[in-house]
């Protein structure tokens, strides 16, 4: 109640300024015990100062000048020419003592260049960290998604950072991922994140993340309860490659034209066997997570597009087989080797005659056996010599001859 009665008495001293939409913005905000006051001329911040500076003395209350900071432009360049007090002493400007405010620092320039390089060196320290830490590589890769990648989203959400400079950072975190899941360099992205792959790994993509928190931050503002905020027309930049704003609109679109067609089967399911909402019917929580959805939806897709477009990697795509998720619980009972394995079968990274032709490592890329084009598929499964050899099923018969032996053994005791 007394911080109301202070907010209400710098409220009557101006305006406040006026947003780029038409309407006036309120002049002084409140969260917790901090204020935030906005003028359009240093005399208005005075007057403010002033008014709270008599309320809070009245109410016997002291403010905290040194943890606070003040910010005057002229001319659009920030200057010192102007000092703001309250309670007989000095507030600090940004230019001189940069302040650290829900998780996003302010300085003098006011934009988000110093905060970006901040991001880039905790992503690179957390990596290193993780990297060090002598742990399998499987663990690692869960340290990543469960540590660090939860504590990157805040300022990913928060910042005005384009796409551009998340897809580097990303690039980072996949490198490392290779290394920790012993794959080659040239595995791609879609083999990490995909999600509707023949093998699907539990790990999320930093890029995707990135846009759908943009989208939530989009949807969270355009249906806000506060008419101020909701007409304010806040605009979400995330540079020229992808814009947040028209990925919802286009969210949006889909998700009405989804409601004209209705529902529909997929695969070999039956009607009724899958949970459907109605866009018209959703309310607004409803519908910010039919948006994020519809944003991975998409950037699923895209991913798709860009897989089928791949020769070797991209082959699982004409297979007519069901995929298979794994778990973390299934990473965490297989080997090393094993992971490894299965995701260089998957995606064609074994070492057939075709792939060491192809890497430069073998002089044709024909089978030693029967002299045609030696494929992952033929090397693994379809060589006549190999299958009349009795090759494929050498290690089978030798397990079955062990455990022959035994029963023989035991049926002469």
């Amino acid at each position: 109640m007394g911080m109301n009665l202070i907010i209400n008495a710098a409220k009557r001293e101006t305006r406040g300024p006026k947003a780029a939409s038409g309407i006036y913005l309120p002049p002084v905000k409140g969260f917790m015990d901090d204020l935030t006051l906005t003028a359009k001329t240093h005399i208005q911040a005075r007057w403010m100062l002033s008014a709270l500076e008599e309320a809070a003395t009245w109410s016997r209350m002291r403010f905290k000048p040194r943890k606070s900071r003040a910010l005057v432009i002229r001319k659009g360049q920030p200057t010192k020419k102007f000092n703001l007090t309250v309670q007989g002493e000095d507030i600090p400007s940004t230019m001189d003592s940069p302040i650290k405010c829900l998780g996003k620092w302010y300085d003098a320039t006011l934009q988000d260049g110093n905060n970006i390089k901040r991001i880039k060196n905790q992503l690179t320290e957390g990596l290193k960290q993780i990297d060090k830490s002598g742990l399998p590589g499987k663990f690692k890769a869960w340290l990543f998604q469960n540590g660090l990648l939860p504590r990157l989203m805040w300022p990913l959400m928060l910042f005005e950072m384009a796409t551009t400079v998340v897809e580097g950072l990303e690039r980072t975190i996949s490198r490392h991922l290779r290394k920790w899941l012993g794959v080659p360099p040239s595995f791609s992205n879609i083999g990490l994140y995909g999600r509707s792959n023949q093998l699907q790994l539990p790990l999320r993509s930093l890029v995707e993340e990135y846009k759908v928190a943009k989208a939530r931050l989009v949807m969270t503002l355009k249906d806000s309860r506060e008419d101020m905020v909701r007409r304010a027309g806040v605009e979400t930049r995330t540079g020229r490659k992808w814009s947040a704003s028209q990925a919802v609109a286009q969210a949006e679109s889909r998700l009405r034209h989804k409601d004209i067609v209705g529902t529909t089967a997929v695969g070999t399911q039956g009607l009724g066997s899958a949970e459907t909402r109605s866009w018209k019917k959703a309310d607004s929580r409803t519908r910010r997570e039919m948006v994020q959805a519809e944003v991975c939806l998409a950037e699923e897709e895209d991913r798709g597009i860009r897989a089928v477009a791949m020769g070797c990697q991209g082959a699982w795509t004409k297979w007519q087989t069901t995929g298979k998720k794994m778990t973390w619980a299934d990473i965490w009972r297989s080997e090393p080797l094993r992971i490894s394995f299965l995701l260089r079968s998957v995606y064609d990274l074994l070492p057939s005659p075709a792939n060491l032709h192809r890497w430069g490592k073998r002089d044709n890329p024909t089978c030693p056996l029967c002299g045609k084009i030696g494929t992952l598929e033929h090397t693994l499964s379809s060589c006549q010599t190999a299958l009349t050899q009795g090759r494929y099923r050498w290690r089978h018969d030798k397990v079955l001859q062990e455990l022959a032996d035994i029963v023989e053994r035991e049926r002469r005791k």
